[in-house]
């Protein structure tokens, strides 16, 4: 139901009145004939999911979503007059159908945001309490002062982003300077490959001065056959001459002399024939052996022949190729030397951008002490504010207060892991004694609290000692009824200085919207805290929502939420919390059921983890 009540409900025709929730109708829808009742169209359908098919009055038709109809234009006017009153701010006579527009728009209780929400200010309160806040508040009173400290902050952002542009064109020209250093390596390997090509050149122009000695040697070995073939012509002349005078013996005295003489001559010519045929056999087996190396020779000039072909080929290939590169390579050296320009200048650049981010990081430190003395001033602004609530709960002559079974308790505790104070009816007397002896001497790292009587005065003290704290881990204040006001001392506590305390647990205490909203602006900037619970309590769909973005938007690092219990949680919801839980990427543990969920709902809830690894989300199983 609406944050309304009837004026005279016992007034209203029983013809108006829901047969199952007891109320006036809201959005009234008729059942199909022959029956043709009257419901609420929320509570007919919660009656046929939750129980059966059939027509509530006579049992017999099957009943589905399509068969209900919208009730009477007449009907519904009847009842947008119906006269209510407004549970917040407690005016009356408002007609229902206008509660829409006084809750939205006129309502001095409703709740609206801090003007100066778009600088951070976390307030958020009834609208009657918006002017007082608005004249002292502290952010609005700094707006210049925030609004020029977030525009530094997004001008640092975008000098870091332009570093990075720069460190991306540093890496870039070390990649070409690596790609000029191959090319520079592969075009010594080729020169490499031309001086090789040079010593075989120079190779083959001695073999070619080798092939012309031998042509030489065979055009001297050609005049000495000759020589040879002319001397046998002569050897032969004497020997017919020899002959003829043999056959005239008559002439041999005559000659005889003369045949002696030819005798020496040819005793001479016998032994230089001799030594010509031992000399023509020695050059005929030199030139014999000459012509098999020259054969060779021959072949090994082919072969270099061919070799040097094929190298003269591959060498216009390589002068193509390195014609090719001494063009890439002179086209990367203009752009080296354009890098190297743009190199300079945004070395200069990035100097100026360092000098002005080591300027703004100055600034920033200096800011940050600011802000720290401006927090710690808006405390006690704070606190001077809320200071009459504070002071109706004050105990009187509280100096003289003890309780020595109280500090004998905590003693005895076995570990100072774990001090567990459930049921020892502790108020606003004890919660100094809890302080000095659980927090302070034995600084246990979990505290709890379960079924005391703490006040939003014993909050407010223990909120205080939160922010000094530095040892524990894990605080449990549940049934104990606690308000907004002690909710939003909490809230404030774990939102700045706090930064070791990891699971909060506030079931069962009664906690409202308000409440909430104020825990999930603390969850939009307290980077610690991982665990949440807040089972058991009376908030609704509306702070859900808020809840379910804050996470989605804002929180990093909570990994598990407990909302079970909750019974004004509905369908409603549902949508806030799938997106919550597919786009927040630290959650891992998330319980609600006995709320209420319809079938479909937490059909919904099952889906969106489906691409999560090991989530646990515990919830009534669906029938």
């Amino acid at each position: 139901m609406d944050n309304y009540e009837y004026m005279n409900k016992s007034s209203i025709n029983e013809n108006l009145i829901c047969e199952i929730c007891k109320n006036p109708f809201i959005d009234p829808v008729i059942l199909p004939s022959p029956c043709e009742q009257t419901f609420c169209l929320k509570c007919i359908q919660s009656n046929l999911e939750n129980h059966s098919n059939n027509c509530l009055k006579c049992n017999k038709k099957s009943l589905s979503n399509t068969d209900l109809k919208n009730e009477s234009p007449i009907l519904r006017n009847m009842l947008g007059k119906l006269l209510v009153k407004c549970c917040s701010c407690s005016e009356e006579n408002i007609q229902r159908s206008n509660f829409s527009e006084h809750i939205e728009q006129k309502c001095p209780k409703r709740i609206v945001h801090c003007s100066a929400n778009d600088i951070q200010c976390p307030w958020t309160g009834h609208f009657d309490e918006l002017n007082q806040h608005v004249n002292n508040c502290p952010y609005e009173e700094l707006r210049n002062f925030l609004t020029k400290l977030i525009n530094d902050v997004r001008r640092l952002d975008e000098l870091n982003q332009l570093q990075i542009n720069f460190q991306t064109l540093e890496n870039k020209f070390q990649q070409q300077q690596n790609q000029i250093q191959q090319i520079e390596n592969e075009n010594e390997i080729l020169n490499k490959q031309i001086n090789e090509m040079e010593k075989f050149e120079n190779e083959n122009q001695i073999l070619n001065e080798q092939i012309n000695k031998m042509k030489n040697f065979e055009i001297e070995l050609k005049d000495l056959n000759d020589f040879l073939q002319l001397t046998n012509i002569l050897i032969e002349n004497f020997e017919n001459k020899i002959k003829f005078l043999q056959e005239n013996l008559d002439e041999f005295y005559l000659i005889q002399i003369k045949n002696e003489t030819l005798n020496e001559l040819y005793q001479k010519e016998q032994i230089q024939n001799d030594s010509l045929n031992k000399q023509n056999q020695s050059l005929q087996e030199q030139v014999l052996q000459n012509k098999q190396e020259f054969e060779q020779l021959n072949q090994y000039c082919e072969q270099i022949q061919v070799n040097n072909q094929q190298l003269n080929q591959q060498c216009l290939l390589n002068n193509e190729e390195n014609n090719h590169l001494n063009e890439q390579n002179q086209y990367l050296q203009e752009q080296l030397l354009q890098f190297k320009q743009e190199f300079e200048q945004l070395n200069q650049h990035c100097e100026q951008i360092q000098a002005d981010n080591q300027q703004l990081i100055e600034q920033c430190s200096q800011y940050n002490i600011k802000i720290d003395q401006l927090t710690i001033n808006i405390k006690r602004l704070e606190t001077k504010l809320y200071q009459p609530i504070i002071q109706s709960h004050k105990i009187a002559d509280k100096s003289n207060y003890q309780n020595n079974q109280l500090e004998e308790f905590i003693d005895k505790c076995q570990t100072s892991l774990i001090v567990n104070l459930n049921g020892q009816k502790i108020n606003d007397h004890d919660i100094d004694i809890v302080i000095n002896t659980a927090l302070i001497n034995k600084q246990c790292q979990s505290l709890i609290l379960w079924n005391n009587c703490l006040t939003s005065y014993s909050i407010s003290i223990l909120s205080s000692s939160l922010n000094i704290n530095t040892t524990l881990k894990k605080l449990s204040i549940s049934k104990n009824h606690l308000s907004d006001i002690a909710i939003k001392y909490l809230s404030e506590s774990l939102s700045f200085k706090n930064s070791t305390l990891k699971e909060l647990v506030l079931s069962s205490n009664e906690i409202t919207d308000q409440g909430l909203i104020y825990l999930s602006n603390m969850l939009k900037i307290n980077e610690t805290l991982v665990v949440f619970g807040l089972q058991d309590n009376k908030i609704t769909d509306k702070s859900i929502q808020y809840l379910s973005q804050v996470i989605q938007f804002n929180n990093k690092v909570i990994e598990e939420i407990s909302l079970y219990s909750n019974k004004l949680i509905t369908d409603i919801s549902i949508d806030y919390i799938v997106n919550m839980i597919r786009n927040n990427q630290s959650l891992k543990t998330f319980w609600i059921w006995d709320c209420q969920l319809s079938e479909q709902g937490k059909y919904k809830l099952q889906q969106s983890i489906q691409s999560k690894i090991d989530f646990d989300l515990q919830l009534e199983s669906i029938d």
